[in-house]
């Protein structure tokens, strides 16, 4: 597969979405952001943009454009990143100092995709960052209508706010608790850790009828990894084996968290200002959605091998196997007149 020419085909694709005055810097972002990993922001200009000064003019003029952030949720549904069904992780992670809520769509492959996010700043009044999330939630249904998906969550979601939210307006949630919660069951109540493995019909969180899936203990865990799963949700259809499978991916998004830090390099960056990172994160992204693109539309063949050498290679991720192969295609062209010049 011609990598160069795929990625130039995926940017022509992004191109209606964006007004017609910065597809220049699109262009720019996408080549010195997207589809490497951040040195320095100035670092990355130069390696697109051979005048230092043009470069360090080109990458201030990016991350001042405001006008990005109103067109990327667009492409959420343009590219078809999500389907009806489809399972959300919602998380907290900082990045360069600022504290994003992302929202990633599992995949079953170690990680997950992300798709939208909106960041946190601080200091926040008392209760702010429940009203924050809903809002986010409420902002990303926005983009994605018509379309139902069901949003996993961890503990720290596990408040009366956010639940009252998601059941009124019936999205389908799935939250971890903490295993002291206080459960209506029957005609008594009882903590979280009193109930057996599997689903049980109970009342919490303003009398609601939702469910509590209870994970089996995993053998041979010590300590707190020995503590099962209690899971409370809206889902009253599905089996205790499908909530806890659904529950276990939204680890995929803390391996997200992991790539886009340590492979692009934003676990080193610092942002002083909430738009730059806001610009800088949705180039970033835009290469795992580059990665999906890549990888459905490589031939069968190609697509096995791929899996099969990222499965054995000490559990490469797929962002590391596209990471390395564009740095060489990018770099052959330099290669190559280094080559002549030096006989």
């Amino acid at each position: 597969m011609n990598i160069v020419k795929a990625s130039n085909d995926f940017l022509q694709s992004l191109i209606p979405t964006f007004q017609p005055k910065i597809h220049t810097l699109l262009e720019f972002g996408f080549k010195s952001i997207s589809l490497q990993r951040i040195v320095s922001l100035n670092s990355n200009a130069r390696s697109s943009v051979s005048n230092p000064h043009t470069a360090e003019s080109k990458i201030f003029r990016l991350t001042k454009t405001i006008r990005f952030l109103k067109y990327f949720p667009n492409l959420i549904s343009q590219l078809g990143l999500l389907s009806n069904g489809d399972s959300v992780a919602i998380d907290f992670s900082d990045f360069g100092g600022f504290q994003v809520l992302m929202f990633a769509k599992r995949t079953n492959t170690g990680r997950a995709l992300p798709v939208y996010f909106e960041i946190l700043t601080y200091p926040i009044e008392k209760d702010s960052q429940n009203i924050f999330v809903i809002t986010a939630i409420k902002n990303f249904c926005t983009y994605i209508t018509p379309l139902d998906v069901s949003f996993v969550f961890d503990r720290g979601f596990a408040c009366p706010a956010i639940i009252e939210y998601l059941f009124k307006n019936k999205l389908v949630f799935y939250i971890r608790i903490k295993s002291c919660k206080t459960l209506a069951y029957k005609t008594y109540t009882q903590k979280a850790r009193d109930f057996n493995s599997g689903v049980h019909l109970v009342k919490a969180y303003e009398n609601k009828q939702l469910t509590l899936t209870v994970t089996p203990a995993p053998p041979g865990k010590p300590g707190k990894l020995q503590e099962p799963w209690y899971i409370i949700s809206n889902d009253v259809w599905n089996t205790a084996k499908t909530i806890t499978e659904i529950y276990y991916h939204r680890f995929e998004i803390e391996e997200f968290f992991k790539d886009a830090k340590r492979l692009f390099g934003l676990e080193y960056i610092r942002f002083k200002k909430y738009t730059s990172l806001s610009i800088i994160l949705w180039f970033v992204m835009l290469n795992f959605w580059l990665q999906r693109y890549l990888l459905k539309t490589a031939q069968q063949e190609t697509k096995q091998d791929l899996i099969k050498k990222c499965k054995t290679s000490w559990n490469q991720s797929f962002t590391h196997y596209w990471l390395e192969q564009l740095k060489f295609f990018l770099m052959e062209p330099v290669l190559s007149q280094i080559s002549l010049q030096t006989g």
